[in-house]
């Protein structure tokens, strides 16, 4: 099923509200600075985002951090989609022709997300109020309803 550009924004502000009053110290990366409450949870977001709207997983060098966001198809392109990009002074949720977010962005496989990364976006989905648990992406990737 193709996705337009709106239902993916829609899909993207759905999320990122309901893990607003979910983040944590708890579910951030260990060692993360908390001058925000996404600061330190760019790859569990992505890992619930991947969950939930398929693609792929990518990440790019943003400062000195390794910073992981998404990839989907939206219509008949690709667009890179950020739920978390306010830890670096930009837009909570930013959606970019892709290659257009960050700079040197690749592709990463799921099985390169460590176990505690992916125990860490499990608690916090958990704890996130998803008014639905909404489309899931089906085994290829793709985003179905």
């Amino acid at each position: 099923m193709k996705t337009d550009l709106r239902a993916v924004q829609l899909r993207a502000e759905q999320i990122r509200s309901a893990l607003e009053s979910a983040f944590n110290a708890d579910t951030s990366f260990p060692g993360s600075k908390p001058s925000l409450p996404s600061a330190g949870h760019c790859a569990a977001v992505a890992a619930i985002v991947h969950r939930r709207m398929g693609g792929w997983l990518v990440s790019a060098q943003v400062g000195d951090e390794t910073h992981w966001f998404n990839r989907l198809r939206s219509g008949n392109r690709l667009v890179d989609i950020d739920l978390t990009g306010d830890q670096f002074g930009r837009a909570a949720i930013q959606i970019a022709t892709f290659g257009h977010l960050y700079r040197g962005t690749r592709v990463r496989r799921p099985g390169e997300l460590l176990c505690e990364t992916l125990a860490r976006s499990e608690k916090l989905e958990g704890r996130a109020r998803f008014e639905t648990n909404g489309p899931r992406a089906s085994q290829h990737g793709r985003y179905v309803s």
